[in-house]
Protein backbone atom coordinates (compact mmCIF):
# COMPACT_ATOMS: atom_id res chain seq x y z
CA UNK A 1 0.00 0.00 0.00
CA UNK A 2 1.30 3.40 -0.98
CA UNK A 3 1.30 5.04 2.42
CA UNK A 4 1.28 8.67 1.52
CA UNK A 5 -1.79 8.17 -0.55
CA UNK A 6 -3.93 8.25 2.86
CA UNK A 7 -2.89 12.33 3.08
CA UNK A 8 -5.51 12.77 0.11
CA UNK A 9 -8.12 11.45 2.91
CA UNK A 10 -10.42 13.24 5.30
CA UNK A 11 -9.94 10.69 8.93
CA UNK A 12 -13.53 8.56 9.50
CA UNK A 13 -12.98 9.74 12.58
CA UNK A 14 -13.87 13.59 11.34
CA UNK A 15 -17.04 12.30 9.55
CA UNK A 16 -20.04 13.89 11.07
CA UNK A 17 -21.92 10.34 10.89
CA UNK A 18 -21.75 8.61 14.22
CA UNK A 19 -18.52 6.68 15.54
CA UNK A 20 -17.29 3.45 13.67
CA UNK A 21 -15.88 0.66 15.37
CA UNK A 22 -12.06 0.48 15.13
CA UNK A 23 -12.45 -2.72 12.46
CA UNK A 24 -14.55 -1.08 10.40
CA UNK A 25 -12.87 2.17 10.32
CA UNK A 26 -9.16 0.24 8.91
CA UNK A 27 -11.62 -1.84 6.82
CA UNK A 28 -12.94 1.23 5.15
CA UNK A 29 -9.49 2.76 5.38
CA UNK A 30 -7.88 -0.10 3.74
CA UNK A 31 -10.72 0.15 0.35
CA UNK A 32 -10.79 3.50 0.14
CA UNK A 33 -6.51 4.01 -0.04
CA UNK A 34 -6.82 0.79 -2.48
CA UNK A 35 -9.59 2.69 -4.94
CA UNK A 36 -7.28 6.09 -4.32
CA UNK A 37 -3.94 4.24 -5.75
CA UNK A 38 -6.13 2.95 -8.64
CA UNK A 39 -7.49 7.10 -9.57
CA UNK A 40 -4.55 8.10 -9.06
CA UNK A 41 -3.11 5.50 -11.84
CA UNK A 42 -6.23 6.60 -14.34
CA UNK A 43 -5.12 10.17 -13.88
CA UNK A 44 -1.39 9.59 -14.37
CA UNK A 45 -2.40 7.35 -17.65
CA UNK A 46 -5.06 10.34 -19.07
CA UNK A 47 -2.84 12.98 -17.79
CA UNK A 48 -6.40 15.26 -17.21
CA UNK A 49 -5.88 18.69 -16.25
CA UNK A 50 -7.27 18.26 -12.74
CA UNK A 51 -5.14 15.05 -12.08
CA UNK A 52 -3.54 15.05 -8.69
CA UNK A 53 -0.61 12.67 -8.07
CA UNK A 54 1.90 12.69 -5.15
CA UNK A 55 4.65 11.76 -7.13
CA UNK A 56 5.68 15.28 -7.09
CA UNK A 57 7.46 14.85 -4.26
CA UNK A 58 9.35 11.53 -2.85
CA UNK A 59 8.48 9.92 0.14
CA UNK A 60 11.73 11.17 1.88
CA UNK A 61 10.33 14.54 0.58
CA UNK A 62 6.60 13.95 1.45
CA UNK A 63 7.91 12.87 5.47
CA UNK A 64 10.32 16.43 5.42
CA UNK A 65 7.03 18.01 4.97
CA UNK A 66 4.98 16.41 7.53
CA UNK A 67 8.04 17.14 9.97
CA UNK A 68 8.07 20.74 8.99
CA UNK A 69 4.28 21.08 9.46
CA UNK A 70 4.40 19.47 12.69
CA UNK A 71 7.01 21.06 14.06
CA UNK A 72 5.69 24.55 13.18
CA UNK A 73 2.15 23.29 14.70
CA UNK A 74 4.11 22.65 18.23
CA UNK A 75 5.59 25.96 17.65
CA UNK A 76 2.04 27.46 17.59
CA UNK A 77 0.90 25.12 20.63
CA UNK A 78 3.73 27.34 22.70
CA UNK A 79 2.13 30.50 21.49
CA UNK A 80 -0.75 30.56 22.69
CA UNK A 81 -2.34 32.25 25.81
CA UNK A 82 -3.82 31.34 28.49
CA UNK A 83 -7.15 33.14 27.01
CA UNK A 84 -6.98 30.85 23.99
CA UNK A 85 -5.46 33.58 21.69
CA UNK A 86 -2.51 33.34 20.07
CA UNK A 87 -1.07 36.70 19.57
CA UNK A 88 -1.05 39.98 21.97
CA UNK A 89 -2.54 42.82 19.32
CA UNK A 90 -5.93 43.02 19.87
CA UNK A 91 -6.92 44.92 16.46
CA UNK A 92 -5.42 41.91 14.64
CA UNK A 93 -7.88 39.21 16.32
CA UNK A 94 -9.48 36.93 16.36
CA UNK A 95 -8.36 36.87 12.82
CA UNK A 96 -4.86 35.91 13.55
CA UNK A 97 -5.95 33.06 16.21
CA UNK A 98 -8.46 31.99 13.91
CA UNK A 99 -5.90 31.11 11.41
CA UNK A 100 -3.52 29.06 13.82
CA UNK A 101 -6.71 27.35 15.00
CA UNK A 102 -7.41 26.64 10.88
CA UNK A 103 -3.73 25.25 10.19
CA UNK A 104 -4.37 22.86 13.03
CA UNK A 105 -7.42 21.85 11.62
CA UNK A 106 -5.65 21.75 8.23
CA UNK A 107 -3.41 18.03 9.84
CA UNK A 108 -6.42 16.86 10.86
CA UNK A 109 -6.52 18.44 14.63
CA UNK A 110 -9.78 19.16 16.48
CA UNK A 111 -11.32 20.70 19.53
CA UNK A 112 -11.56 17.78 22.87
CA UNK A 113 -9.70 14.92 20.59
CA UNK A 114 -6.31 14.24 20.00
CA UNK A 115 -2.70 15.65 21.25
CA UNK A 116 -4.04 19.16 20.92
CA UNK A 117 -7.59 18.64 21.57
CA UNK A 118 -8.21 21.04 25.02
CA UNK A 119 -6.31 23.88 23.50
CA UNK A 120 -8.01 24.15 20.27
CA UNK A 121 -11.15 23.52 22.79
CA UNK A 122 -9.75 26.63 24.43
CA UNK A 123 -8.79 28.50 21.20
CA UNK A 124 -12.71 27.91 19.79
CA UNK A 125 -14.10 29.90 23.07
CA UNK A 126 -12.05 32.82 22.70
CA UNK A 127 -12.91 32.58 18.96
CA UNK A 128 -16.80 32.75 19.74
CA UNK A 129 -16.52 34.99 22.49
CA UNK A 130 -14.94 37.09 20.16
CA UNK A 131 -17.96 37.68 18.55
CA UNK A 132 -20.10 41.26 18.61
CA UNK A 133 -24.27 41.13 19.15
CA UNK A 134 -24.43 41.97 15.33
CA UNK A 135 -22.28 38.85 14.35
CA UNK A 136 -18.99 40.62 13.88
CA UNK A 137 -16.02 38.46 14.48
CA UNK A 138 -13.78 41.09 16.31
CA UNK A 139 -12.14 42.50 19.56
CA UNK A 140 -12.28 45.88 18.53
CA UNK A 141 -14.75 47.53 15.71
CA UNK A 142 -11.74 48.45 13.64
CA UNK A 143 -12.52 49.52 9.81
CA UNK A 144 -9.58 47.96 8.47
CA UNK A 145 -8.67 44.80 10.58
CA UNK A 146 -12.54 44.04 11.62
CA UNK A 147 -13.31 42.71 7.81
CA UNK A 148 -10.26 40.46 8.11
CA UNK A 149 -10.90 38.96 11.74
CA UNK A 150 -14.54 38.35 10.68
CA UNK A 151 -13.90 36.82 7.47
CA UNK A 152 -11.50 34.50 8.39
CA UNK A 153 -13.10 33.51 11.75
CA UNK A 154 -16.59 33.29 10.07
CA UNK A 155 -14.69 30.59 7.64
CA UNK A 156 -13.32 28.54 10.68
CA UNK A 157 -16.24 28.10 12.76
CA UNK A 158 -18.47 26.74 10.03
CA UNK A 159 -15.73 24.46 9.16
CA UNK A 160 -15.33 23.35 12.57
CA UNK A 161 -19.32 22.69 12.24
CA UNK A 162 -18.63 20.59 9.21
CA UNK A 163 -15.83 18.16 11.00
CA UNK A 164 -16.83 17.99 14.37
CA UNK A 165 -19.07 15.56 15.85
CA UNK A 166 -22.80 15.88 16.46
CA UNK A 167 -22.54 17.07 20.53
CA UNK A 168 -20.83 20.16 19.29
CA UNK A 169 -23.02 21.77 16.75
CA UNK A 170 -25.18 23.59 19.54
CA UNK A 171 -21.74 25.15 20.11
CA UNK A 172 -21.14 26.46 16.52
CA UNK A 173 -24.79 26.92 15.17
CA UNK A 174 -26.07 30.07 17.21
CA UNK A 175 -22.69 32.33 16.62
CA UNK A 176 -23.12 30.98 12.11
CA UNK A 177 -26.61 31.96 12.05
CA UNK A 178 -25.31 35.78 13.64
CA UNK A 179 -22.33 35.52 11.08
CA UNK A 180 -24.52 34.75 8.44
CA UNK A 181 -27.03 38.06 8.91
CA UNK A 182 -24.01 40.17 9.64
CA UNK A 183 -22.13 38.83 6.00
CA UNK A 184 -25.24 38.89 3.72
CA UNK A 185 -25.40 43.23 4.39
CA UNK A 186 -22.55 43.26 2.36
CA UNK A 187 -20.27 45.56 4.14
CA UNK A 188 -19.48 48.42 3.45
CA UNK A 189 -22.62 49.94 1.68
CA UNK A 190 -23.52 51.84 -0.75
CA UNK A 191 -20.93 51.06 -3.57
CA UNK A 192 -19.93 54.09 -4.57
CA UNK A 193 -19.35 52.23 -8.52
CA UNK A 194 -21.06 50.00 -10.16
CA UNK A 195 -18.50 47.58 -10.59
CA UNK A 196 -18.01 47.20 -7.04
CA UNK A 197 -21.53 45.73 -6.44
CA UNK A 198 -21.32 42.15 -4.96
CA UNK A 199 -18.25 42.53 -3.05
CA UNK A 200 -16.90 42.86 0.61
CA UNK A 201 -14.22 45.27 1.84
CA UNK A 202 -14.10 47.28 4.54
CA UNK A 203 -16.43 48.77 7.45
CA UNK A 204 -15.77 52.39 6.14
CA UNK A 205 -15.55 53.58 2.36
CA UNK A 206 -11.81 53.98 2.05
CA UNK A 207 -10.34 55.51 -1.37
CA UNK A 208 -12.35 54.47 -4.28
CA UNK A 209 -13.13 51.05 -3.87
CA UNK A 210 -15.73 49.93 -1.63
CA UNK A 211 -14.80 45.85 -3.05
CA UNK A 212 -11.64 43.86 -3.19
CA UNK A 213 -10.73 40.33 -4.27
CA UNK A 214 -9.02 39.99 -0.94
CA UNK A 215 -11.89 40.59 1.72
CA UNK A 216 -14.32 39.15 -0.54
CA UNK A 217 -12.44 35.61 -0.71
CA UNK A 218 -13.04 34.96 3.01
CA UNK A 219 -16.79 36.16 2.64
CA UNK A 220 -17.59 33.73 -0.05
CA UNK A 221 -15.62 31.19 1.22
CA UNK A 222 -17.40 31.03 4.57
CA UNK A 223 -20.65 31.16 2.32
CA UNK A 224 -19.58 28.31 0.45
CA UNK A 225 -18.59 26.54 4.15
CA UNK A 226 -21.84 27.35 5.50
CA UNK A 227 -24.09 26.42 2.69
CA UNK A 228 -21.80 22.93 2.25
CA UNK A 229 -23.01 22.54 6.32
CA UNK A 230 -26.96 23.00 5.69
CA UNK A 231 -27.05 26.50 6.27
CA UNK A 232 -29.62 28.53 4.19
CA UNK A 233 -27.60 31.06 2.16
CA UNK A 234 -28.51 33.22 -0.43
CA UNK A 235 -27.41 31.90 -3.81
CA UNK A 236 -27.17 35.24 -5.46
CA UNK A 237 -24.89 36.47 -2.67
CA UNK A 238 -21.97 33.97 -4.00
CA UNK A 239 -23.00 34.47 -7.55
CA UNK A 240 -22.72 38.39 -7.22
CA UNK A 241 -19.60 37.73 -5.72
CA UNK A 242 -18.40 35.33 -8.59
CA UNK A 243 -19.24 37.92 -11.10
CA UNK A 244 -17.07 41.37 -9.23
CA UNK A 245 -14.14 38.60 -8.84
CA UNK A 246 -14.43 37.84 -12.59
CA UNK A 247 -14.32 41.91 -13.19
CA UNK A 248 -10.97 42.27 -11.03
CA UNK A 249 -9.43 40.32 -13.90
CA UNK A 250 -7.04 42.33 -15.91
CA UNK A 251 -6.86 40.63 -19.88
CA UNK A 252 -3.72 42.58 -20.41
CA UNK A 253 -1.76 41.60 -17.39
CA UNK A 254 -3.53 38.13 -17.32
CA UNK A 255 -3.97 37.77 -13.41
CA UNK A 256 -6.36 39.34 -11.26
CA UNK A 257 -5.91 42.64 -9.21
CA UNK A 258 -6.84 43.50 -5.77
CA UNK A 259 -9.20 45.88 -6.50
CA UNK A 260 -10.52 47.63 -9.11
CA UNK A 261 -10.22 50.92 -8.31
CA UNK A 262 -7.17 51.73 -6.75
CA UNK A 263 -4.68 54.67 -6.53
CA UNK A 264 -1.56 52.01 -6.03
CA UNK A 265 -0.88 50.53 -9.04
CA UNK A 266 2.48 49.05 -8.49
CA UNK A 267 1.48 46.95 -5.51
CA UNK A 268 -2.14 46.04 -7.23
CA UNK A 269 -1.03 42.68 -8.84
CA UNK A 270 0.44 40.61 -5.82
CA UNK A 271 0.79 36.80 -6.71
CA UNK A 272 -2.21 36.07 -4.00
CA UNK A 273 -4.58 37.88 -5.31
CA UNK A 274 -3.56 35.40 -8.99
CA UNK A 275 -3.96 32.74 -6.26
CA UNK A 276 -7.59 33.79 -4.86
CA UNK A 277 -8.94 34.30 -8.50
CA UNK A 278 -8.03 30.88 -9.66
CA UNK A 279 -9.28 29.25 -6.25
CA UNK A 280 -12.32 31.11 -6.43
CA UNK A 281 -13.34 30.14 -9.72
CA UNK A 282 -12.04 26.39 -8.82
CA UNK A 283 -14.02 26.04 -6.01
CA UNK A 284 -17.18 27.56 -8.52
CA UNK A 285 -16.60 24.53 -10.85
CA UNK A 286 -14.35 27.02 -13.06
CA UNK A 287 -11.09 25.54 -13.21
CA UNK A 288 -11.17 25.18 -16.72
CA UNK A 289 -11.46 28.70 -17.34
CA UNK A 290 -9.44 30.58 -19.36
CA UNK A 291 -9.29 32.83 -16.41
CA UNK A 292 -7.94 30.71 -13.92
CA UNK A 293 -5.39 29.14 -16.66
CA UNK A 294 -3.94 32.40 -16.84
CA UNK A 295 -4.26 33.25 -13.19
CA UNK A 296 -2.32 30.23 -12.86
CA UNK A 297 0.51 31.08 -15.61
CA UNK A 298 1.19 34.14 -13.57
CA UNK A 299 2.08 32.35 -10.29
CA UNK A 300 4.56 29.98 -12.42
CA UNK A 301 6.14 32.93 -13.73
CA UNK A 302 6.43 34.58 -9.91
CA UNK A 303 7.64 31.83 -8.32
CA UNK A 304 8.35 31.49 -4.81
CA UNK A 305 12.56 31.21 -4.73
CA UNK A 306 12.76 33.16 -1.29
CA UNK A 307 10.36 33.51 1.51
CA UNK A 308 11.78 35.78 4.14
CA UNK A 309 12.32 39.16 2.28
CA UNK A 310 8.72 41.00 0.49
CA UNK A 311 9.95 40.78 -3.27
CA UNK A 312 9.52 44.37 -5.32
CA UNK A 313 5.94 45.48 -5.57
CA UNK A 314 4.91 42.48 -2.85
CA UNK A 315 4.18 43.49 0.79
CA UNK A 316 2.24 39.75 2.01
CA UNK A 317 4.21 37.07 0.99
CA UNK A 318 3.06 34.59 3.00
CA UNK A 319 -0.36 35.24 2.58
CA UNK A 320 0.45 34.43 -1.34
CA UNK A 321 1.92 31.53 -0.31
CA UNK A 322 -1.41 30.40 0.98
CA UNK A 323 -3.71 31.58 -1.37
CA UNK A 324 -1.39 30.40 -4.21
CA UNK A 325 -0.66 26.74 -2.81
CA UNK A 326 -4.47 26.30 -2.55
CA UNK A 327 -5.36 27.51 -5.82
CA UNK A 328 -2.51 25.64 -7.66
CA UNK A 329 -3.64 22.09 -5.61
CA UNK A 330 -7.22 23.03 -7.22
CA UNK A 331 -6.52 23.56 -10.48
CA UNK A 332 -3.66 20.38 -10.89
CA UNK A 333 -2.08 18.91 -13.29
CA UNK A 334 1.00 20.64 -14.23
CA UNK A 335 0.77 23.43 -12.40
CA UNK A 336 0.48 21.66 -8.99
CA UNK A 337 3.42 19.66 -9.74
CA UNK A 338 5.52 22.31 -11.25
CA UNK A 339 4.45 25.24 -8.17
CA UNK A 340 4.56 22.73 -5.27
CA UNK A 341 7.94 21.11 -4.95
CA UNK A 342 9.75 24.46 -5.53
CA UNK A 343 7.62 26.07 -2.89
CA UNK A 344 8.36 23.29 -0.51
CA UNK A 345 11.95 23.63 -0.84
CA UNK A 346 12.22 28.17 -0.57
CA UNK A 347 9.41 27.21 2.98
CA UNK A 348 11.58 24.26 4.62
CA UNK A 349 14.81 25.90 3.65
CA UNK A 350 13.36 28.98 5.77
CA UNK A 351 12.10 27.67 8.79
CA UNK A 352 13.67 28.37 12.18
CA UNK A 353 15.09 25.64 14.68
CA UNK A 354 12.16 26.55 17.34
CA UNK A 355 9.89 25.20 14.02
CA UNK A 356 8.29 29.40 13.44
CA UNK A 357 8.55 30.92 10.38
CA UNK A 358 9.37 34.82 9.97
CA UNK A 359 9.57 37.95 7.87
CA UNK A 360 12.52 40.01 8.69
CA UNK A 361 11.13 42.55 6.40
CA UNK A 362 7.86 44.15 4.83
CA UNK A 363 4.40 44.41 6.31
CA UNK A 364 3.49 40.91 7.55
CA UNK A 365 6.66 41.12 9.90
CA UNK A 366 4.17 43.38 12.58
CA UNK A 367 2.01 40.45 12.47
CA UNK A 368 3.70 38.33 14.44
CA UNK A 369 5.76 34.88 14.23
CA UNK A 370 2.04 32.86 15.07
CA UNK A 371 0.52 34.97 11.72
CA UNK A 372 3.65 33.63 9.48
CA UNK A 373 3.67 29.90 11.03
CA UNK A 374 -0.05 29.64 10.14
CA UNK A 375 -0.36 30.60 6.77
CA UNK A 376 3.44 28.78 5.83
CA UNK A 377 1.40 25.40 7.28
CA UNK A 378 -1.62 26.19 5.16
CA UNK A 379 0.72 26.66 1.84
CA UNK A 380 2.06 23.30 2.98
CA UNK A 381 -0.89 21.14 3.46
CA UNK A 382 -3.42 21.37 0.58
CA UNK A 383 -2.51 17.58 -0.10
CA UNK A 384 -3.80 16.86 3.21
CA UNK A 385 -7.33 17.74 2.08
CA UNK A 386 -8.74 18.05 5.76
CA UNK A 387 -10.25 21.05 5.59
CA UNK A 388 -13.42 20.26 3.67
CA UNK A 389 -14.02 23.96 2.00
CA UNK A 390 -10.26 23.07 0.17
CA UNK A 391 -11.00 19.47 -0.40
CA UNK A 392 -11.14 19.13 -4.69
Amino acid sequence: MNSHVTRFFKPLSHCRCGPWSSLMAVIILVNTVELAIGQERENDATTGPRSISQKVLTETEWQQVETAVDRGLAFLIRQQRSDGSFQTIAENDPGISALCVMALMSRGHIPRQGPYGKQLDVAVNFLLESQQSDGLFSRQRQSFHSPYNHGICSLVIAELYGMCGADQESRFRGAIEKTLAFTSRRYSQPKLFPDDEGSWRYLKRHGDSDGDLSVTSWSVMFLRSAKNSGFEVDATLIDDALAYMKRNYDPQRKTFRYQIHTNSEGTNYPRGMAGAGALSLSLSGEHHSELAQNAAKHILRLPFDQYTHPVAGEKYPCYGAFYCSQGMFHLGGEYWSEFYPRLVKTLLGAQRSDGSWVMHEGEEARYGQSYVTALTVLALTPPYQMLPIFQR
